[in-house]
């Protein structure tokens, strides 16, 4: 985590943020990686063969495994990352705390929050925080930071076990989040990355991840400036986009783990141009 720091610093010009929001950016990688270690350990659970067998046949990991977490293991990564939160973003100090207390008097179970989130059930996580008086935005956003370390785990033990060359779809082969960030490498292949769990996969470039248009006249690529190693892709069939991050265009090495806080400036460009 400590490389991670002083990569980050490096490219620290090119993220649009306050030094207050920069720093709690990397404080939450950072809980985020020790919780990954800590989840390394919870996988023995998993039928991992499962796994393999359903990114073969075309079916994300994730509809395999599910949600493996105890409701202990869920409450202890969100303190976890509200800990953080309580010191560095003051602001959500209230509805942060308000979530912590809910889990502490059982009134917020927080794995079956993250079972209707991962099955895709959103309205059914907003009314369980309805239920239990507290922020639906940020009680998602707390769950959904604990649980990325978890997939993350799962795909750093799944990629050298499972072949992706078949993989052709724009959503993740181990979580089934659709991909809005990718990256051409040195030898000018053409990649995706998952921005929850961080797996990588093999791309055409052009192609739009959400709805498999490749029609170069209804895709737009923006380029970020001279000098700029960004690209912004956008769909004109189905309004979505995505960030390239031109590897060749790179100097020196910065870990593919923040190429979505480097590129946070095409997000902020794609909400102008669409919203």
């Amino acid at each position: 985590m400590g490389k991670l720091r002083e990569k980050a610093s490096s490219v620290r010009g090119d993220i649009p943020v306050d030094d207050q929001s920069f720093e709690a950016l990397l404080d939450l990688l950072e809980v985020q990686d020790r919780l990954k270690s800590e989840y390394a350990g919870t996988l023995d659970k998993l039928d991992l063969q499962a796994a393999k067998e359903a990114v073969e046949s075309g079916r994300p990991a994730s509809t395999a495994v599910g949600l493996w977490l105890s409701e202990g293991e869920m409450g202890s990564a969100v303190k976890a990352i509200a800990e953080l939160l309580l010191k560095r973003v003051p602001g959500e100090a209230a509805s942060v705390q308000a979530i912590v207390d809910a889990w502490g008097s059982g009134r917020l179970k927080l794995a079956e929050v993250a079972k209707h989130m991962l099955a895709g059930e959103v309205s059914e996580a907003d009314n369980l925080a309805d239920e239990a008086g507290v922020d639906a935005a940020a009680m998602k956003t707390l769950v959904a930071w604990s649980l990325q370390p978890a997939y993350t785990a799962l795909s750093e033990r799944l990629i050298g076990e499972v072949d992706l060359s078949g993989w052709r779809a724009g959503r993740c082969p181990v979580c089934g989040s659709f991909a809005r960030l990718g990256f051409v490498d040195r030898g000018g292949g053409s990649h995706l990355k998952c921005q929850f769990c961080g797996t990588e996969w093999s791309y055409p470039q052009g192609k739009c991840p959400f709805c498999g248009n490749d029609d170069p006249q209804l895709v737009t690529v923006i380029d970020a400036g001279k000098g700029k190693p960004f690209k912004l892709s956008v769909c004109h069939v189905c309004a979505s986009y995505w960030k390239i991050v031109d590897e060749r265009m790179v100097e020196g090495e910065v870990p593919r783990a923040l190429y979505d806080v480097w590129t946070l400036m095409l997000d902020i460009a794609a909400d102008r141009l669409l919203g």
